[in-house]
């Protein structure tokens, strides 16, 4: 991770939080102080970049960048403000600050100029190499540990300086983007931009304008020219997350970027030519998707040139004891705490659990451990969850007395009993999205929501953080 590069966030509670959230996941070290931070502190921090949300009160704008205009040395400063400031910006230049972004600002467009902001700036040098993991610029350590995995690794190489297309495959939480951004960094392309897009999380018209932007006047509310994703990644990689997800409309788009590297913003009438490479990732059976006309047979080819298939963490099991090192340090370092390493009980049932959420539920896992400081609910729910499902008894039926129930009586109870653990393994397998569980199990999204109630099945494994 980007372990060199130290932002200080002034902000106020709570986009403070979200804010650091954000940069963490993406490889930043964050510390967080409100915008009433006085500069003898900052000088004392020492960070590579101050990055200030601006409050929308105009009237504190001056007040604040007096407090930080006489900061020692160089250090760099963007600036997040609302839409409607511009007459400020044009006073900020006796601050000698010209860096700033417009909000709400999204975290792939914020860490791109991040970046692009220490590039410039003399006095960080390699800090500005995003990313950075020791003296490796990927993530190899973390893919080596098992045979199957150095296999991958050997794929990577021979892929990772072509321009070629790669898809992705596997289950949810196997760690896909981790080898998208592996083959990036490997990749002639490392100084450019890497765009990120779970398209999953848009609906169709919104992941049309997202991927590829649109005109002035397209529809109501376009004030102006919005460049889109592949735009932003000219001479970049994209990583299409979720691939399977896109609408069919938007799969004959997708194909004419994939076979011309050309497009049309929505509203617009010329083309727009990029140069970036795609790498495409989904949990989903393509060819299943093409056989039931959910999915482009010509975009499936175009896509799947070099197809890399991730197995699930229960075939490498061989990793768990690295993963559970680097996550225990990456998390005491994140939440200030210094958990030493697990209990021989806990490390052998993280070593016999199955993980149907794979690298992700470790992961989740070890957090949880961390941030409670106990392992005590982890052994409970792990002690719970790997007892075998007992024999099947009239008594556990509920049933009245052994004298007045039927055969029809046993075989309604037997059903309802094997649903909800049909339910259960389901909702696990897609990590408790709903959407997909309703989709595997050929129900109506209303009809899942019907038996989780009627169960009264819910997710006990999320950890709520203390605010």
């Amino acid at each position: 991770m980007s372990k060199n590069i130290r932002l200080l966030l002034c902000a106020e509670e709570p986009g403070v939080s979200l804010l650091a959230s954000q940069l963490e996941e993406r490889g930043f070290s964050c510390l967080k102080h409100s915008t009433r931070v006085p500069p003898d502190h900052l000088d004392r921090l020492n960070p590579s970049l101050l990055l200030v949300d601006l409050p929308d009160e105009e009237i504190l704008h001056s007040e604040i960048l007096q407090r930080i205009r006489d900061i020692k040395g160089n250090m760099p400063i963007l600036l997040l403000v609302q839409p409607n400031s511009a007459k400020f910006i044009e006073k900020t230049k006796e601050y000698e600050i010209k860096d700033f972004l417009y909000k709400p600002v999204d975290p792939t467009t914020l860490e791109r100029k991040i970046l692009e902001i220490l590039n410039q700036s003399r006095s960080v040098g390699e800090a500005a190499r995003p990313f950075r993991d020791g003296e490796s610029n990927d993530y190899s350590s973390l893919l080596c540990h098992s045979r199957k995995m150095k296999n991958i690794l050997a794929i990577i190489d021979q892929v990772a300086e072509t321009n070629i297309t790669v898809l992705i495959r596997g289950e949810s939480g196997t760690g896909k983007e981790l080898i998208a951004r592996t083959i990036f960094f490997r990749s002639l392309r490392r100084d450019k931009p890497f765009v990120k897009v779970l398209c999953a999380a848009l609906p169709e018209g919104l992941l049309e304008s997202e991927l590829f932007g649109y005109e002035k006047g397209a529809f109501t509310g376009a004030q102006k020219r919005k460049p889109g994703k592949f735009e932003f990644a000219d001479c970049g990689t994209i990583f299409l997350d979720e691939i399977g997800e896109i609408h069919p409309s938007l799969q004959a788009k997708l194909l004419q970027v994939l076979q011309d590297g050309e497009f049309s913003r929505i509203g617009g009438e010329n083309d727009v030519k990029v140069d970036t490479r795609i790498i495409a990732a989904t949990n989903r059976n393509l060819e299943r998707a093409v056989m039931d006309g959910h999915f482009r047979e010509d975009l499936f080819y175009r896509l799947n040139v070099v197809s890399i298939y991730l197995p699930p963490l229960r075939d490498r099991k061989e990793e768990i004891p690295f993963l559970i090192d680097y996550f225990l340090k990456k998390f005491n370092r994140q939440y200030g705490k210094a958990y030493p390493a697990l209990s021989e009980r806990t490390f052998q049932l993280f070593m016999d659990h199955d993980w149907p959420g794979n690298v992700r539920e470790l992961e989740n896992t070890t957090k949880r451990i961390v941030v409670l400081g106990s392992e005590e609910d982890i052994l409970k729910s792990f002690t719970i969850g790997s007892q075998k499902e007992p024999p099947l008894k009239t008594e556990a039926l509920s049933l009245p007395s052994p004298f007045s129930y039927s055969l029809k009586d046993v075989g309604k109870e037997a059903a309802r009993n094997a649903e909800k653990e049909l339910l259960k393994n389901i909702l696990n397998q897609t990590h408790w999205n709903r959407k997909k569980a309703a989709k595997l199990l050929n129900i109506s999204y209303k009809a899942l929501l019907y038996k989780l109630k009627k169960y009264d099945l819910s997710r006990i494994d999320e950890l709520t953080l203390p605010k």
